[in-house]
């Protein structure tokens, strides 16, 4: 018999001696994985969609950059100013990402996704709503000034009308652009804050199943025990 015969027997036997204590462990670490898993509160989740604004057609901020900024901790340490929370809490509750959209061979972001988790559904809202008014106030600023310079135009070219005393032609192409500038300031499709898309409702969050957080544990938990059990077997036959 070779040598690494006898060691592999030596290791069998010293996991057959141990297998009752392998098996009750595993046991206990189970039962004790799916009871700590009942106990766990019931969760609710609040989901925010914010649609980015934009300014003749350019969008006031790209959607990841909204993104990052709201997963920063800079961001939640503000927020937490504001709201008299704390910013470690308000980071484990709040989380944000880009939702995608557009056919399979051409995809691009179209929405930003707010979801905070509770125990409560009112507090759920209440951190989903908070979070986009945030978003929504500091885009506001955005938007007022990428629009300016447009409306100082508007006003401009009415000016100009009011004063025109030149041909006919010049009143109609300035009449034609003011038209226009007032079509692309005015209009949802051109020009269009950041706002919510739906209003905010809680559900319930999502929660991993029982089964598979109870077979993880006992995994885990047989595979340390027969491991111990091999390293117990061996410095027990060695010298």
């Amino acid at each position: 018999m070779s040598q690494e015969e006898i060691r592999f027997d030596r290791h069998f036997i010293a996991v057959w001696r141990a297998k009752w204590l392998i098996i009750l462990v595993v046991l206990l670490a189970s039962g004790a994985t799916w009871w700590l898993a009942r106990r766990q509160p019931a969760l609710l989740t609040a989901t925010a969609l914010v649609k980015i604004g934009r300014v003749w057609k350019e969008p006031l901020e790209d959607p990841y950059v909204t993104e990052a900024a709201v997963n920063s901790p800079g961001f939640f340490q503000e927020l937490a100013a504001k709201l008299g929370s704390n910013p470690s809490h308000l980071r484990r509750r709040v989380r944000s990402e880009v939702v995608i959209g557009g056919t399979r061979k051409v995809r691009y972001p179209i929405l930003v996704s707010v979801a905070a988790t509770a125990e409560s559904a009112d507090e759920a809202v209440r951190l989903a709503q908070a979070v986009s008014n945030e978003i929504i106030t500091r885009h506001q600023k955005l938007f007022d000034d990428a629009l300016s310079p447009y409306r100082e135009r508007e006003k401009l070219i009415e000016a100009q009308l009011k004063e025109s005393t030149g041909s006919r032609e010049l009143q109609s192409k300035l009449e034609l652009e003011l038209n226009e500038v007032k079509s692309n300031n005015s209009s949802p499709t051109v020009t269009d804050p950041t706002r919510l898309v739906e209003p905010i409702v809680a559900e319930p969050a999502p929660r991993p199943g029982s089964l598979r957080t109870v077979a993880t544990a006992a995994l885990i938990s047989g595979v340390a025990c027969v491991a111990l059990a091999v390293l117990a077997g061996h410095f027990k036959a060695t010298p």
